[in-house]
């Protein structure tokens, strides 16, 4: 009985830290406080974002934002990821837990990274891991989310390019 409990505890452990990312990354003619303004905005989602929605929250590190995602071809769902990095004018991510830490965690980030020609690349990736992430991934969601995330950041690209900035 003890070897059979070290055995399963092993296997738990390794596959606490099994994982997979979804990255798309996107060049936007826009200058990178332009790109980053738009992306913190979360009250604008809606002008841009056809799938994640923002319902509520302080937008600050370690404060619980409320989304809804509605990714074509599955069922929208609510959820209340935690922002867990944000470096101001570059990146910022959150993480959202799947019950107890490493069982199935998603930290999606945002990297703004500016380029010599004046454009902007956003990086648009999120880190899945956990003992589940080896099913997960296999998921039919799953496998729509790369097409999610160059939804995404095209539906951004094109507001941005289309949208005058305001002169105050």
């Amino acid at each position: 009985m003890y070897i059979i409990l070290i055995i399963v505890t092993v296997v738990i452990l390794v596959l606490s830290r099994t994982q997979f990312e979804v990255r798309h990354d996107i060049t936007i003619n826009a200058s990178p406080a332009r790109v980053w303004q738009t992306v913190i905005e979360f009250e604008n989602y809606n002008k841009w974002n056809s799938q994640l929605h923002y319902l509520g929250g302080r937008i600050s590190k370690n404060e619980t934002i409320h989304l809804k995602l509605s990714v074509e071809g599955t069922a929208p769902y609510e959820f209340r990821p935690t922002i867990s990095q944000w470096s101001e004018g570059k990146s910022f991510a959150w993480i959202a837990r799947t019950g107890v830490p490493r069982l199935f965690d998603g930290e999606h980030f945002f990297e703004i990274k500016p380029n010599v020609d004046g454009t902007t690349t956003l990086i648009n990736r999120e880190e899945y891991r956990g003992v589940l992430s080896l099913i997960m991934q296999q998921i039919p969601a799953m496998k729509l989310a790369p097409k999610g995330f160059e939804k995404m950041n095209n539906e951004l690209k094109n507001y941005i390019e289309s949208t005058p900035i305001a002169i105050e």
